[in-house]
């Protein structure tokens, strides 16, 4: 027979179960009732409407009180939208949506004493505002990054519909508020507006990286229609064109908050709540530009640097599978041998094979690792393709 402190127990959990899985319901009944409780007794107290509106503004408790009816109302919101454009959100979106949201609002009060003086009630709407477009900015780059990850044929034409028209909204959402704190700060000097011109300059960055790697998804997935559905070879310019809209992305974005950081320092002093960002940022820039180099570096003139194999090194190596696609690799056929028909380059592992590894899949590795380490081999000259072999092969078996 169960005690009563397990009975009590047992009937606690059952409560706070009901209450977790209600807690929207209960909160928003409860803002209902101060709300409706507060606008009941400023009608009892003053007979016009001017006077309650005078009230309601100038009273800290009502105030506090129909702040938070309008948290409930761009709660309510919220959800109506992400239902409309995402439908359910994955646990891993609502995960990231939180610690980006955490990151950012402790961020934002280190902005708030930049601009205290400016901290009145338009402030904190513009600021909630835009915490709200940006949530949705956030779950749109994880739903597009979620759709990368899925194979052949990829989502459902209904997916396309919504992130097609929710990509207008959050760019015209952006660009007409831009223009609103740009227009604000020209006519009434730097202000608490300029803060927003750059949060929604940075936020129009954004939202055309994630178009961008949007269309190359949605490319990949009609050209592997074309080429076999599931079986189609992957694309291997895919990476490269990832990186350029990474750089091109990191670029704009930098230009931004460096137009921001000098005109704060000029007027007000060290904005600190970028600081983490310009320099996370710059040096994401510099990294991808050095990549790049590296990158042009090791591909230059890879036909004259390592040349195909012989028939007398093939008969040499005991081991003839590419230490990168671990395929077998074979001699090129003849250029004069009308029977081999041509050359399949439609993927990487239907290439000919070349000694002592295929070229078209170093091409590809490289693409995918930018940090490839080719110091070495510009120390050596083109005339000892042997030996920028041996050297590549070293660095490619300690990144395969």
């Amino acid at each position: 027979m169960p005690t009563i402190g397990q009975i009590v127990r047992e009937r606690t959990q059952a409560l706070t179960g009901s209450i977790n899985s209600h807690r929207i319901f209960l909160y928003a009944l409860f803002s209902f009732f101060a709300v409706s409780a507060t606008i009941a007794n400023a009608l009892r107290n003053y007979s016009n409407f001017y006077s309650v509106a005078i009230y309601l503004s100038k009273s800290s408790r009502s105030v506090l009180i129909l702040a938070n009816f309008g948290f409930l109302v761009a709660l309510l919101l919220a959800h109506v939208f992400q239902k409309i454009f995402f439908g359910p959100l994955r646990p891993s979106e609502i995960e990231r949506l939180y610690d980006r949201m955490w990151l950012y609002l402790t961020e934002s009060l280190l902005a708030f004493t930049i601009f205290r003086d400016e901290f009145d009630t338009t402030f904190v709407v513009m600021f909630g505002f835009l915490v709200f477009v940006k949530s949705f900015h956030w779950i749109a780059a994880d739903r597009i990054e979620w759709m990368d990850q899925r194979p052949y044929p990829g989502p459902s034409l209904l997916f396309h519909v919504r992130m097609t028209a929710l990509f207008f909204i959050l760019w015209a959402t952006d660009l007409l508020l831009f223009m609103i704190a740009v227009d604000s700060t020209v006519s009434n000097g730097i202000g608490g507006m300029v803060l927003f011109a750059s949060e929604y300059g940075i936020l129009m960055a954004t939202v055309a990286n994630t178009v961008s790697k949007y269309l190359l998804c949605a490319y990949e997935l009609r050209r592997a229609g074309q080429r076999g559905g599931e079986n189609a070879p992957p694309w291997e310019n895919k990476s490269m064109w990832v990186f350029y809209i990474e750089l091109a992305t990191d670029f704009m974005k930098l230009t931004t908050y460096l137009v921001f950081f000098t005109i704060i320092m000029t007027f007000y002093g060290i904005p600190l709540n970028i600081l983490r960002d310009v320099y996370v940022t710059g040096r994401s820039l510099v990294t991808r530009l050095r990549s790049l180099h590296r990158y042009q570096t090791a591909t230059r003139n890879m036909d004259q640097r390592y040349p195909n194999a012989t028939e007398e090194e093939m008969a040499a190596m005991s081991d003839h599978t590419c230490i990168i696609c671990r395929e077998e690799m074979v001699l090129p056929p003849p250029a004069e041998d009308p029977a081999a028909g041509p050359a399949n380059t439609d993927g990487p592992n239907t290439t000919p094979k070349k000694l002592p590894f295929a070229l078209p899949v170093v091409g590809t590795f490289l693409k995918q690792h930018h940090s490839l380490r080719v110091k070495r081999l510009s120390r050596n000259s083109p005339g000892q393709p042997l030996k920028h072999r041996t050297l590549l092969v070293k660095e490619l078996r300690t990144r395969a």
